[in-house]
């Protein structure tokens, strides 16, 4: 069996959505003769941990940990707060404070890539132990954070190893970058890093087709596409909707870009045209809503049906996915948001409950809907058709039925999704 060194920032104990795909990578790599070695950070700066993850790592894989310096604990005992949890969103509040605004200009400028590049020392130097003490047939690094192919290219020209690069988002053009106040000279140098790991790699993975246009024109040869997906295990108990709510819920985080006005007032019109709506509607938001959404429900006066809770494991959100009438997505209102493909779309179209995704209608997410005949594409101010499909989807619910998605999603399952990366890894072994 070939051996692949996968060095990857997010691993246990890391919970959201970064740390999915190559946990379930590694979780089927060894049924495509491909056994995975992990090479990782201890005491990452995570938004979320999820122990509970634990159960899914494969049996006897080599995990190997490092030390990494983070200046996020630096950050965090500024604002009068221990430890090194990454803060959410700094450069995305509504109304970030003078403190926000400083220390995004920092993060811009003085750590390019990005902030966790500390962690690049330590992990060359154990990741050539690794290579000198044992058979390593491959390298693959995946990011954000993009400084971690930084590693994988000094790898690259220290041993010649074959080097698969996978971005599971964009790099200089990631929208979140719109936030952050590079100056000229930055921007420069992110986007010399960037071309010089495209022309380094051997191959670069990139989770949907409009990806490839920000990426410079003359690497996309080397792209090759392996989206997210689901892991049908996850799936297995087969949760049919809950009957005490008419529930459309969404799964993550909501930042200020992904408030949506009109859907608001989308359902506070149908809560005020029927009777039995209005008792058995209910919006739950798992995870962190930022105030200009918890603001933008109480305007449309739907704050009373609506329920805001924090993030669970993994398991658990499955299951809130599972047991849901509707799935909500909402692809934020930013440039460049055609590209927008969130991990939660695919864990939603495994659930098998409807998809409302709120969108461009050619955005990579929406194809990948339509693709699946997962769900219904809504323009964010459609506000009629959105009134249509929760009436639609409602009377569905009330009638004791259940609106199941028609059969399309097969593609975009983990266990075949591996089959994907392990054929890269065979071209590139076998040369």
């Amino acid at each position: 069996m070939k051996r692949v060194l996968i060095i990857t920032y997010y691993w246990v104990p890391a919970g959201g959505v970064a740390v999915q795909r190559f946990l379930k990578f590694a979780k089927y790599l060894r049924s495509y003769g491909w056994e995975p070695v992990i090479l990782t950070v201890e005491n990452g700066s995570y938004p979320y941990t999820d122990e509970s993850l634990q159960s899914q790592v494969p049996e006897g894989i080599e995990v190997y940990r490092t030390k990494t310096f983070e200046p996020f604990e630096i950050y965090n005992l500024l604002r009068g707060q221990k430890g090194k949890a990454v803060p959410l969103a700094v450069a995305t509040a509504s109304d970030p404070s003078l403190f926000q605004r400083v220390s995004a200009y920092i993060r811009a400028n003085f750590f390019l890539p990005d902030a966790r590049r500390g962690w690049k020392p330590y992990a060359v130097k154990k990741a050539a132990g690794l290579i000198a003490a044992g058979k390593i047939d491959a390298i693959i690094t995946t990011g954000p954070p993009h400084s971690t192919h930084l590693i994988g290219q000094e790898l690259k020209q220290r041993y010649g190893l074959p080097w698969l690069a996978d971005f599971r988002d964009p790099w200089t053009e990631i929208f979140n970058n719109q936030y952050l106040p590079f100056t000229k000279a930055s921007i420069a140098k992110d986007k010399a890093y960037e071309a010089s790991v495209l022309r380094d790699c051997d191959v670069a993975t990139v989770i949907g087709d409009g990806m490839k246009t920000v990426f410079p024109r003359e690497y996309t040869g080397k792209m090759q596409v392996i989206t997210n997906g689901y892991d049908e295990e996850d799936f297995a108990e087969g949760l049919t909707p809950e009957r005490d709510k008419f529930r459309m819920r969404y799964v993550g985080n909501l930042f200020s870009n992904q408030n949506v006005p009109a859907l608001w007032e989308a359902i506070a019109e149908m809560r005020m045209a029927d009777a039995g709506f209005s008792r058995d509607f209910e919006l739950e938001v798992t995870g962190k809503a930022d105030a200009a959404v918890s603001q933008g429900i109480g305007n449309a006066g739907i704050s009373d049906c609506t329920v805001f809770k924090s993030f669970v494991p993994h398991r658990e959100a499955i299951r809130r996915m599972q047991t849901a009438s509707l799935l909500l997505s909402v692809i934020p209102d930013v440039a460049n948001n055609k590209l927008i493909i969130t991990g939660k779309i695919f864990e939603y179209i495994g659930a098998g409950r409807p998809v409302v995704l709120v969108g461009p209608a050619d955005c990579d997410a929406a194809l990948i809907v339509s693709a699946a005949h997962a769900g219904t594409i809504h323009a964010y101010a459609e506000k009629e058709r959105m009134k249509e499909t929760l009436l639609r989807e409602y009377n569905v619910w009330r009638s004791g039925g259940t609106s199941v998605p028609a059969a399309g999603k097969e593609q975009y399952s983990r266990r075949n999704l591996t089959g994907r990366l392990a054929a890269i890894l065979d071209s590139l072994t076998t040369k």
